[in-house]
């Protein structure tokens, strides 16, 4: 063995340890400040609603052009950050949401927040394969799904600002100033990933992190496995409760129970907050208690999100504040918390090769709930009210947890035998 050599990979691997918190930086922050529009819609429902007259069915709408933005793109863009890395599609991911962003600030009719929500929707629907391929290129195993919930936080404290920002930054300059300076954050992004973002560590050569021929192959047979077909529909499931609590959280807590809007957003802030907590504290539980188990801890979130849900669908009158703060920090727990698991779950299946094209395709099945569950949740609260709306949720997170827990069970009795 040439000791030059196996200097140099030394070297190579102590930079890598270095800058791996550059690459992260870069990642988390854009995934951070996109989420920022991501979430903004819940915020702004309120003074949409005011503003163009829309009822909950539109307003419901408007979220799913969003998520089916984003569905559509999953596919094609996983497949593109598999070929072209995930340097090119960050910058590209970033600036369809930034230019999406400034279009928002400007939109003062129906049809126009419609494109924006597609448009932005395109954008954020590539920054899941992109982070994803970035992190498990520059962390080893036993730190992933720790660093996956943290880079996640991003996405959760941008939801927590969102419900403070847009409802106190509308009272001082309106809510269209306080869109534009949103969108002028994001699009810094893209001019510092150009400049600081390296697609790998030096010490993993081309070979070892290609394999078209062989990764084409794999990606049918993966596709095929019980296991993934499974966690799709369970994550859609999740999905699609996620997309309606962060929709109609604040506009259902102000329309039914009088609640200020300052107030209001607060309980997508306290929820968003208990998302970021619980996606550090679950990836540690995982990686350290657990050793790797990711669905363990992926059950038992959805199981609080059950009794979160289920006592929304239990007030007949105005419950006291801090009853509705202890609810808003079980859903985020649960429904905003997530997705670190699940995404850090299907990575570790899926490997380097092919972790942009599964994660493609495996979340866009997971978000046809997105796009099916706000217009649906939207009419059923038009017709019937929010606590038939709040039980339909209930039951759809109720049989998600079911399907966890019988892969546990699945899992334990093949390790058994």
């Amino acid at each position: 063995m040439d000791p030059t050599s196996s200097d140099t990979n030394a070297s190579d691997q102590y930079n890598a340890l270095s800058y791996q918190w550059v690459i992260f930086g870069l990642l988390s922050v854009s995934h951070f400040l996109i989420a920022m529009f991501f979430f903004a819609w819940g915020p702004l429902a309120p003074m949409l609603k005011g503003e163009l007259a829309i009822d909950n069915s539109q307003l419901g709408l408007i979220v799913s052009a969003m998520y089916f933005a984003m569905m559509v793109i999953s596919v094609p863009s996983g497949f593109l950050v598999d070929r072209y890395g995930a340097r090119v599609m960050l910058m590209l991911s970033v600036s369809l949401v930034g230019m999406a962003t400034i279009l928002l600030s400007f939109s003062s009719d129906y049809p126009t927040l419609f494109l924006v929500a597609a448009l932005g929707g395109s954008g954020y629907g590539m920054i899941n394969q992109i982070t994803t391929k970035g992190l498990m290129y520059w962390f080893e195993p036993a730190k992933r799904a720790t660093i996956m919930g943290i880079k996640q936080t991003g996405v959760t404290v941008g939801g927590s600002l969102m419900g403070l920002y847009i409802p106190f930054c509308a009272q001082i300059m309106g809510w269209h100033k306080a869109v534009l300076a949103l969108a002028c954050a994001i699009l810094l992004m893209p001019l510092l990933s150009l400049f600081f973002y390296r697609e790998k560590p030096d010490f993993i050569s081309d070979s070892e992190s290609t394999g078209t021929a062989k990764a084409k192959g794999g990606l049918r047979l993966l596709l095929l496995r019980p296991l993934v077909v499974t966690l799709t529909f369970l994550f859609a499931s999740y999905a699609a409760c996620q997309s309606c609590v962060v929709a109609f959280l604040v506009v259902y807590t102000e329309e039914t129970f009088g609640l200020s809007r300052v107030i209001a957003g607060s309980f997508l802030t306290v929820a968003m907050a208990a998302g970021t907590i619980s996606r550090i504290v679950f990836g540690l539980i995982s990686d350290r208690m657990l050793h790797g188990d990711r669905v363990v801890p992926i059950a038992l979130l959805s199981l609080i999100g059950v009794v979160g849900l289920s006592l929304l669908t239990l007030f007949s009158e105005s419950p006291p504040l801090w009853l509705l703060y202890a609810i808003a920090a079980l859903l985020g727990t649960s429904l905003v918390g997530w997705n670190g698991l699940a995404i850090t779950l299907v990575a570790e299946i899926a490997g380097h090769d092919l972790v942009g094209s599964i994660m493609g395709i495996v979340f866009t099945i997971s978000w046809g709930g997105m796009v099916i569950a706000p217009p649906l949740f939207g009419a059923i609260v038009d017709l019937q009210g929010y606590a038939a709306a709040w039980l339909m949720l209930t039951m759809v997170l109720g049989m998600a947890c079911l399907g966890f827990t019988a892969i546990w069970i699945r899992q334990r009795r093949v390790r058994a035998s």
